[in-house]
C-alpha cells in the first residue's frame, strides 16, 4: 500500500512539470491568436474605411454630368443657342463641333422640357433650329440618326411643305413645330448629346 501511495507521488512529480509546460504553451497561444485578431479586426476596419473613400471618390468621379453651359435632362445634355447668323446646315454642324447634333425630340414631355428650357434662355422670341428634316419620299427623319421621326409637335397646318424641308421650333406657336427653308437665317439652334461619364480617357 505504502508503494503504490508512493509510485502515485512519483508519478504525480513527474506529470506536474509537462502539464505546466503545456498550460505555458496554450496560455501562449491564446494570447498570441488574441492578439492576431485584434490586429486583424484594426486592419480589416482601416480596409473598409479606405475602400469607402474609395468608393466615393470613384462615384463622384464617374458621375455622369453635362459640359458647362449645357442642361441635362433624362441622361442627355441640352445646349441652347440664341446665334442667328446660322442656316439648318451649319447649326447642324456646330453641334457636331462640340460634340452633339441638332436636339431630337422623341416624346411630349422632352417636348415640354425644351420649351421651358427655351423661356429659362430668355430667348423668347427666337427660333430655334432641330434636328428633323424632311428626305425623300416626304418622310421626315432625325439628322442624327436617320430614324424616321415618331413622335411630333406641328403647328396647325404644318409642315407645309414645298421648300421647306428643315424643322424648327416656332416660337409663333408656342414652342410648336414648323417646316422652313434650310438656308434661312436668323433662327438660333439647340444642341443635344448623351450624357457620358466624367472617366479619363486612356
Amino acid at each position: 500500500m505504502h508503494r503504490k501511495k508512493t509510485s502515485h507521488r512519483i508519478e504525480i512529480i513527474i506529470m506536474l512539470p509537462i502539464v505546466l509546460v503545456v498550460i505555458c504553451c496554450c496560455v501562449s497561444v491564446i494570447r498570441s491568436e488574441t492578439c492576431f485578431g485584434q490586429t486583424e479586426k484594426s486592419l480589416i476596419s482601416t480596409i473598409q474605411s479606405s475602400l469607402k473613400t474609395l468608393e466615393e471618390k470613384l462615384q463622384g468621379k464617374s458621375a455622369s454630368r453635362c459640359p458647362t453651359g449645357w442642361e441635362k435632362y433624362n441622361n442627355h445634355c441640352y445646349y441652347v443657342s440664341a446665334d442667328k447668323t446660322k442656316n439648318w446646315y451649319k447649326s447642324e454642324r456646330q453641334c457636331r463641333d462640340i460634340g452633339g447634333y441638332l436636339v431630337q425630340v422623341t416624346d411630349s414631355a422632352e417636348d415640354s422640357w425644351i420649351a421651358k428650357l427655351i423661356q429659362k434662355t430668355g430667348q423668347h422670341s427666337t427660333s430655334y433650329w432641330m434636328g428633323a428634316a424632311n428626305g425623300k419620299e416626304g418622310k421626315w427623319s432625325w439628322v442624327n440618326d436617320s430614324f424616321k421621326v415618331q413622335y411630333s409637335n406641328w403647328a396647325p397646318g404644318e409642315p407645309s411643305g414645298g421648300t421647306n424641308q428643315c424643322a424648327q421650333i416656332w416660337y409663333r406657336s408656342n414652342y410648336k413645330w414648323d417646316d422652313t427653308p434650310c438656308n434661312r437665317l436668323g433662327k438660333g439652334y439647340i444642341c443635344e448629346r448623351t450624357q457620358e461619364p466624367n472617366c479619363p480617357s486612356y
